[in-house]
């Protein structure tokens, strides 16, 4: 009786442990993959590292899947169609420059940049002075070498006044870089009368050579004038009325890399005109010191 009661015993407890048993057997049965777009990496990726792509579509899937006769799906990037882990097509780079000068002329700014254009580098710049004249300038740029030239065309604004100034064309812009030489030069037309009658149309030019004896430091001739080229109708004698060279500066000037991208040019010179001495600021006749302090960064 007492093996009778403890075989009873034995087949209760083996009907539970099968009824705990069989659920959980049922929760072993494979289920397809889930496709969670937050658990896969950024499509863009680090800027200088781009990801690794990821598997194609027809990659082998799960062994519990396959065993299932289904396909693990290529998740997408989130708001996208296309497969996580392509790389962010670069971003093309613009050649750009900003620019102070101090002269006679007061504070000036300038920035400018080159676009790629097929074939052609499409220049561009703006210049602003405190007066509140603004400027702005285009052309091709021809490279050859360590040679630039840079014809151009501008049109002038004088915004304190409500004007437009002038027409700043043609212009001619060379830059020879072939160290230990340095040359630029700058050549351009500024006609006034064109938007304004009874004003002034001046020719410009600037030329400075550089000559480095050490790699961050340059030295050289500097010279830049000034020519009247319209005679003013009913201007007294104290006016600029004459046709002809209003402005000489002979001097000396000094070049220095001043840290990644930097360059400072430091102008000073001598005046030879009396008529190029006169103040632009109070109408006064000044010294005979001609000079200009300039800061470039290049991006």
């Amino acid at each position: 009786m007492r093996e009778n009661g403890v075989g009873k015993c034995c087949s209760a407890l083996a009907c539970v442990v099968g009824l705990l048993a069989a659920p959980a057997a049922w929760a072993q049965d494979p289920a397809p993959p889930p496709a969670d777009p937050g658990a896969t990496a950024d499509p863009a990726g680090p800027a200088t590292t781009p990801p690794v792509p990821p598997a194609e579509p027809t990659a082998t899937a799960p062994a519990s899947t396959a065993a299932a006769g289904e396909a693990t799906p290529v998740t997408p990037a989130p708001g996208t169609t296309e497969p996580v882990g392509e790389p962010k097509a670069e971003e093309s780079q613009i050649p750009s420059w900003f620019r102070f000068d101090a002269d006679n002329y007061g504070l000036q700014v300038w920035a400018g940049a080159s676009h790629k254009l097929g074939p052609i580098d499409l220049a561009s710049d703006i210049y602003l002075t405190t007066s509140g004249y603004a400027e702005f300038d285009t052309g091709p740029a021809f490279v050859l070498g360590p040679v630039i030239v840079n014809p151009m065309v501008g049109i002038g604004f004088d915004f304190m006044n409500h004007l437009t100034a002038t027409l700043v064309a043609p212009q001619l812009y060379l830059y020879i870089d072939a160290k230990p030489v340095y040359f630029e030069s700058w050549n351009m037309m500024q006609f006034n009368s064109v938007f304004n009658e009874g004003t002034q149309n001046y020719y410009y030019s600037r030329h400075f050579l550089l000559l480095y004896p050490v790699d961050d430091f340059g030295i050289g001739p500097h010279l830049e004038l000034n020519v009247d080229v319209n005679e003013l109708p009913g201007a007294t004698a104290a006016e600029t009325d004459d046709a002809g060279l209003s402005s000489l500066q002979i001097g000396g000037i000094v070049g220095v890399n001043y840290g990644t991208g930097n360059k400072l040019l430091m102008y000073l010179g001598y005046e030879t005109q009396e008529e190029g001495r006169v103040s632009i600021a109070t109408g006064t006749t000044g010294g005979k010191l001609a000079g200009r302090f300039t800061f470039v960064h290049n991006f």
